[in-house]
């Protein structure tokens, strides 16, 4: 059994921005089939994994974690072959110049490096300032945009940041794509570990990796109409608080547990947000209560997570988010500590393995 943290090393490395998550369906795919059975892929690419408890008519519960990293699209090749972009996802562009990206051309991985203007010839009003995403551009270190499309560059190529692990001191991992490669490589360590209880399940357990969240949120529904799960919880990321620029915007913050949102919502406005089922909430806190497992509480405007569209299928599903706190979200250098990761597995595991036919959530009556 690997730890957590091979897993995760191995899937930060693939490139898979939204509706492009091919290298991470085919991993997810084969590492749930060595542990479930009837693992099946739908037509936009969501993974899906069941575990039967063999009881007629039992209930179900899915924990989701989408697959997809944020990135870039060419927009446009000039005629000396610099590649202008645009967004998949909320990518923060702050960071982008001076840094390396890959652009993900027909014939393979293409290196590029986001221009920047010479600091010897930076006027004083452009110093401190960042340049618009318009105007960023990408050398890929050709002459000409014919040059490009030989490379197999085109405008509709997709690009990542650059794949760069690093293992820190204090069990601190930083990398691209940590949201959300990391409730991925937490979804396939709980396969392992339900594969060999499944029998003694009480609820049926779908573990699904998702698709394009980070570019329309709602990837995962086609996965939810075809489970009907009567509870749904995400796992992601969320901004942890504990550097100089966040301290006292919230308490999170790296290892100190997972955080449990008790609301989320667009920055933009409440209309898409998640306020979690009071006693889905309650069985949570109990799990880590009677485990002695430390939990954050989360509140967090400017997040927004696949339950807000869960929550009002037809029928209703009680809903709850898990949350992994996380240092410089959205950019190539996202931190977690793997013991907060290690804490998350741990709550889920015995969440799901303790649920007893008789257990109800909702408002139902």
């Amino acid at each position: 059994m690997k730890a957590i943290i091979d897993y995760l090393k191995e899937l930060t490395a693939l490139h898979a921005v939204s509706s492009q998550e091919d290298p991470v369906i085919d991993y997810m795919e084969h590492h749930f089939s060595a542990h479930g059975k009837e693992v099946t892929v739908d037509t936009i690419g969501n993974v899906i994994c069941p575990f039967s408890s063999g009881k007629p008519h039992a209930k179900k519960v899915m924990i989701f974690g989408h697959m997809d990293e944020i990135g870039f699209i060419v927009r446009y090749i000039d005629e000396n072959g610099y590649l202008y972009i645009e967004r998949i996802g909320g990518a923060n562009v702050n960071v982008l110049p001076g840094i390396q990206l890959n652009v993900l051309g027909d014939k393979g991985v293409v290196p590029g490096v986001v221009g920047t203007k010479a600091y010897h010839f930076l006027k004083p009003a452009e110093k401190g300032s960042f340049p618009s995403l318009e105007n960023i551009y990408l050398d890929i270190g050709v002459f000409s945009r014919s040059e490009a499309e030989q490379k197999g560059v085109h405008i509709g190529s997709t690009i990542t940041f650059k794949a760069d692990f690093l293992e820190r001191e204090n069990g601190r991992v930083t990398s691209k794509a940590i949201d959300n490669r990391v409730s991925c490589a937490l979804l396939v360590t709980l396969a392992e570990k339900l594969a060999k209880v499944e029998s003694s399940l009480e609820w049926d357990v779908y573990l699904v990796a998702c698709v394009q969240e980070e570019f329309n949120i709602r990837g995962v529904m086609p996965a939810v109409r075809r489970i009907k799960p009567d509870v749904s919880i995400g796992l992601d990321v969320t901004p942890a608080c504990d550097t100089p620029e966040l301290l006292g915007y919230s308490d999170v913050a790296l290892d100190q547990g997972p955080a449990l949102t008790f609301l989320n919502y667009h920055g933009k406005g409440t209309l898409a947000g998640v306020l979690p089922d009071t006693k889905l909430m309650e069985g949570l806190i109990k799990t880590c209560d009677t485990h002695a497992i430390p939990y954050q509480r989360e509140i967090a405007a400017g997040v927004i997570t696949e339950n807000a569209f869960i929550v009002f299928e037809e029928y209703g599903v009680a809903t709850a988010n898990i949350s992994i706190p996380t240092r410089y979200t959205h950019t190539p250098a996202e931190t977690v500590s793997m013991h907060d990761v290690n804490l998350t597995e741990k709550v889920l595991f015995h969440f799901v393995t303790a649920l007893t036919a008789e257990q109800r959530f909702g408002k139902a009556r």
